[in-house]
Formats: structure tokens, sequence, C-alpha cells
């Protein structure tokens, strides 16, 4: 695996670290509106959840064929985003259709998991060579 490859690891650790953590506030302040209103809430997140892991395989796939083949790359990204879209479709159609999920809560707990994993991804920690020379 490559610097950059074990980079995008860490940082989706991070990710699932503060998702985690959204899911257990979430959850507890939704329970005290009601059951049904936390297990919304928590599928919100597993749905977050389970993007984030999609797009950290994707990222690190897409690293590794980088070197090789730019434009597989490219592809693998593309393909990646487009599989991501269409899980959230029917991961939110299963969740609102079938389970009959609160709308308002598994949506914004979704929104907030979101959110809280794109902050928790920001960093230096590219895995980029930092001692480049400019001559």
């Amino acid at each position: 695996m490559s610097r950059m490859a074990e980079a995008i690891t860490r940082r989706g650790r991070r990710v699932v670290t503060v998702q985690l953590a959204v899911l257990a506030l979430g959850a507890g302040l939704a329970l005290l509106h009601s059951p049904h209103a936390a297990l919304s809430a928590a599928g919100g997140v597993a749905v977050a959840m389970l993007l984030a892991w999609m797009l950290r395989r994707s990222m690190a796939r897409a690293t590794e064929l980088a070197v090789e083949s730019p434009q597989q790359s490219m592809n693998t990204m593309y393909l990646g985003a487009a599989v991501r879209f269409v899980a959230l479709l029917a991961l939110m159609a299963v969740g609102l259709g079938l389970l009959k999920l609160d709308a308002r809560f598994m949506v914004g707990a979704f929104v907030v998991a979101m959110i809280a994993g794109v902050l928790a991804a920001r960093g230096q920690d590219s895995g980029r060579p930092t001692d480049r020379t400019t001559d």
C-alpha cells in the first residue's frame, strides 16, 4: 500500500470514529423524542458511515491505480461516485419507504454525520512527500 493510500485509510478511520460519536449523540438525543426517532437517526448515520466507507475504498483503489494508469484511476473515481449515489438513493428508499423511518430524524442525522465526516477528514495528513526540493 502506498503512502497516500495509507493516509486515506487513516483519515477514513478518523471519519468513522467521528461518525460513531455522531451516532451515539444523535440517537441519544432522538431517544428523548421516541425510540422510533432514535432508530431513524441511527439509520441516517449508518447510511452516512456506509457511504464514507465506500468512498475510502474507491479513493484508496484509485490512488493505487494512479501510478500505473491515470485514466483508469479517474474512471474508478467516477464509477465510485455513481455507485455511492445509487447506494444513497436505494438506502434512503429502504429506510424511508420499507422501514417507515421518520424522515426528519433519518435525513437530519445523515446530514449531520456527513458534515462531521467532511470536517474530520480535513487536515495535513495527505501522505504526500514533504521533502521536495525546489531547485
